[in-house]
């Protein structure tokens, strides 16, 4: 049974204990803040009907991707990714029609993101006959969520309940802050923990991807200015010890929360989209920003945002998808090491692991 360590206290659904939490009251809507994520990385799938007489926008729109959700069969022969020069844009066709986003928006990405229509086409191209699993189609689902939160956020005159389908983007990136407190790379276990071999790694992993990152929010902060106090303030990124701080909860100040949303208003919506499924996953912010910063293949801005805090390309901070499945997974590795790996279940867990970590990767190249 787990005691107080980083997985049982870092892994609610919402990323959020039930301790006090304080937000900044200028990042609260009117809007549900509790439920902005909750379930809607699967808004690519809708899910079925309660009754014959239960509809959904999503189920009632007439899109492929909807009509695939239902079927689970695939009904095209030829997939292309074509270029349309009016639009300055790919658009992913079946049979020479452009795909739909579950909300009908058209599947078309921007020119920069042409190796990733080119993917959404091969997944589409290589799904099998019969019987097509969600799963099948990461990135077109996270390809999806961007196109359909980009319209919507967009978009005045946007039907309510559209909204509700996607979730708010202000509310998405409030509850992804509410990970940085429950994060479980900020999260120590006691030092008697696998006999100290659990902790000897976290110390290993965690202190230098906490530094790195208070480095980075210090220096981001600075470029922003007016987001510290004083010019020799820095990010104090706060962390839980559960040897000496017990089960006390953890909390970021007013000021790093500040910052990282900052942040995240920097992001365009196919990073925040990736962000948010990469700390869905990991259970951690911090997993979810390394992410991103080792992954952006625009060089500009890599230098302007995620890499300010290095002085050349030689120094720039990555971490492949592997390292963030360690540093995400850690108490999960050590117990599979101490007691055996369940069938179906570890196995099983690092695959998706893998599949939605990678996909988030090559959302942001």
């Amino acid at each position: 049974m787990l005691r107080g360590t980083s997985r049982s206290i870092g892994r609610s659904r919402s990323g959020f204990t039930g301790l006090h939490y304080q937000i900044p009251k200028a990042f609260l809507s009117t809007s549900r803040i509790a439920n902005a994520t909750e379930g809607s990385l699967k808004s690519f799938i809708p899910k079925p009907s309660k009754s014959l007489g239960e509809t959904t926008i999503e189920n009632n729109i007439k899109s492929d991707t909807n009509r695939l959700s239902k079927t689970l069969t695939k009904f095209w022969e030829k997939v292309d990714a074509v270029y349309n020069k009016d639009l300055d844009k790919y658009e992913v066709k079946l049979d020479g029609k452009t795909l739909k986003t579950p909300l009908g928006f058209p599947l078309s990405l921007p020119n920069e993101k042409k190796q990733l229509a080119y993917l959404v086409a091969h997944e589409w191209a290589n799904l099998p006959d019969l019987k097509v699993k969600i799963n099948a189609l990461p990135l077109t689902s996270l390809s999806s969520r961007a196109i359909d939160l980009y319209n919507v956020y967009n978009n005045e005159n946007v039907d309510r309940e559209m909204i509700s389908k996607v979730g708010n983007v202000d509310d998405i990136k409030v509850n992804l802050l509410r990970y940085l407190d429950t994060d479980t790379c900020l999260i120590f276990t006691t030092l008697d923990e696998y006999e100290g071999k659990l902790r000897n790694r976290q110390n290993e992993l965690y202190f230098p991807l906490i530094k790195e990152f208070e480095d980075y929010f210090t220096e981001y902060a600075k470029r922003k200015g007016n987001l510290l106090k004083s010019e020799d303030e820095r990010v104090s990124l706060k962390y839980l010890d559960c040897e000496t701080d017990g089960l006390s909860g953890n909390r970021q100040s007013i000021t790093t929360q500040n910052i990282v949303m900052s942040w995240m208003n920097d992001l365009s919506m196919y990073e925040l989209v990736a962000l948010e499924r990469a700390i869905l996953t990991a259970k951690s912010f911090l997993c979810g920003a390394a992410l991103l910063r080792s992954n952006c293949s625009n060089e500009s801005r890599m230098k302007d945002l995620y890499q300010i805090n290095k002085s050349s390309a030689t120094d720039y901070y990555h971490k492949t998808v592997e390292e963030l499945v360690e540093l995400g997974n850690l108490e999960i590795i050590f117990q599979t090491e101490e007691w055996g790996e369940v069938e179906d279940t570890h196995d099983v867990d690092k695959v998706d692991w893998l599949r939605h970590l990678s996909s988030c990767a090559l959302l942001t190249f």
